[in-house]
C-alpha cells in the first residue's frame, strides 16, 4: 500500500504467508491486485491466506514456484513480496519477477536495480509513518477490511512452548502471550 504502491489489477505474489506475508494478502486485496499469489510450506497458512484475499496458492514443497507462477499468470508476476529470507526464495523472487516489476525485501536485504528495469527494494516497517498509517488500518478493521485480528491467537504466559510449537506448525500465525499482573508479582512472570 506504501512502498510497492501496487495498483488494481496488478499482479503480486507473496513469498511466506505469516504475519507479514498475510497483512500483505489483505492489503493487496484491499488496492485490487489480481491475481494474488501465495506461496508457502504450510497448508493451514495457504488456505488461510485463500481466506483473506489471495486467489491463488502455491506449496512449495510439492510444486514448482516459477512454472506454477507462469500457469496463473501467463508470465511473470509485477510485483513479488518475500518475507522468508531465503536466498533461494529471494532468487526465485527475481526470476518469476516481470519486467519493470518490483521485488519487496522485507527481511533487511539491501535492493538493487536489476536487468529489464525490474528493482528490489528494501522495506522497513511498510515505509509507514505509524501516527498516520495505524489509525488508518484500524478504520479498515473497523470497517471489515483488514480482519488482522485472524492472524492472532492469546495464550498465557506460562504457555509459552505451545505457543512457539502452533507457531511453528502453521496452527497459529502470530503468538501474542499475556502475562499477568499476578505473576509479576508472585515472580511468575518475564524475569526481572
Amino acid at each position: 500500500m506504501n512502498s510497492l504502491k501496487v495498483a488494481k489489477g496488478a499482479s503480486i505474489a507473496i513469498f511466506g504467508t505469516g504475519a507479514v506475508g498475510l497483512a500483505a494478502t489483505m492489503a493487496a486485496r484491499r488496492v485490487g491486485a489480481n491475481p494474488i499469489i501465495g506461496v508457502d510450506i504450510i497448508p493451514k497458512r495457504l488456505k488461510l491466506a485463500l481466506e483473506l484475499g489471495a486467489t491463488h496458492a502455491i506449496d512449495n514443497r510439492r510444486n514448482r514456484i516459477a512454472s506454477c507462477v507462469a500457469d496463473i499468470t501467463g508470465g511473470g508476476v509485477d510485483y513479488v513480496v518475500e518475507t522468508t529470507g531465503s536466498q533461494e526464495m529471494h532468487g526465485l523472487a527475481i526470476d518469476v519477477l516481470n519486467p519493470r516489476g518490483a521485488v519487496a525485501l522485507l527481511t533487511g536485504e539491501s535492493g538493487a536495480a536489476l536487468p529489464e528495469g525490474r528493482r528490489t527494494l528494501d522495506i522497513i516497517q511498510g515505509d509507514a509513518v505509524p501516527q498516520l498509517f495505524i489509525p488508518k488500518l484500524i478504520a479498515l478493521y473497523k470497517a471489515g477490511r483488514f480482519p488482522f485480528d485472524r492472524l492472532v491467537k492469546f495464550y498465557d504466559f506460562s504457555k509459552i512452548n505451545e505457543a512457539i510449537a502452533d507457531a511453528r506448525s502453521g496452527v497459529t500465525i502470530k503468538p501474542v502471550l499475556r502475562i499477568s499482573k499476578e505473576g509479576f508479582r508472585e515472580g511468575k512472570g518475564v524475569a526481572d
